[in-house]
């Protein structure tokens, strides 16, 4: 069988040593080229091409297909002020908190007469680092896929330089 690999933004994005630490059905994207020296763990090919593109935020949205869509920002982060904002958001009703750690939640959202949302929000440390990583704004998310792409930022890693990048 043949796969089809498509890659949008800059960069290379080459995925060839770099999926050592990513588990089955996933594969390692490296942002490097965007300006965060970073692996983060994303769904294999299968589910859609891999899309890595700097957002406004100056971070980076890592999109493999419809359910799978990350922001990465380094940043501490504020997550009692992110927790705010959930609960008192003027549009989307906070329902509940699906999963709440010290530094990862995923929620339930729902607008009026509209089908529920789930969203995640994460701070993950890696190395001297933190990086602040959430769902893309304006989209839509099961609470699988939700869950699924905060089990994802939980992999984020510094990338190691090799001899010819350094």
């Amino acid at each position: 069988s043949t796969y089809l690999f498509a890659l949008v933004g800059c960069g290379n994005g080459k995925t060839d040593d770099v999926n050592s630490g990513a588990p089955k059905g996933m594969a390692a994207a490296d942002l490097s080229a965007q300006g965060l020296s970073v692996l983060v763990n994303v769904p294999d090919s299968t589910t859609g091409p891999l899309e890595i593109i700097s957002n406004a935020q100056g971070g980076v949205d890592v999109k493999v297909g419809k359910n799978f869509q990350i922001t990465i920002t380094e940043g501490a982060g504020d997550f009692e002020m992110k927790k705010n904002d959930i609960t008192t958001d003027a549009v989307r009703k906070f329902v509940k908190y699906i999963a709440e750690e010290p530094n990862a939640l995923i929620w339930e959202w729902q607008i009026e007469d509209m089908e529920p949302e789930f969203h995640f929000y994460t701070v993950v440390k890696a190395g001297e680092k933190s990086f602040e990583v959430r769902d893309v704004e304006g989209e839509i998310f099961s609470e699988k896929a939700a869950t699924q792409m905060l089990d994802a930022a939980k992999s984020i890693r510094l990338k190691t330089l090799t001899k010819a990048e350094s």
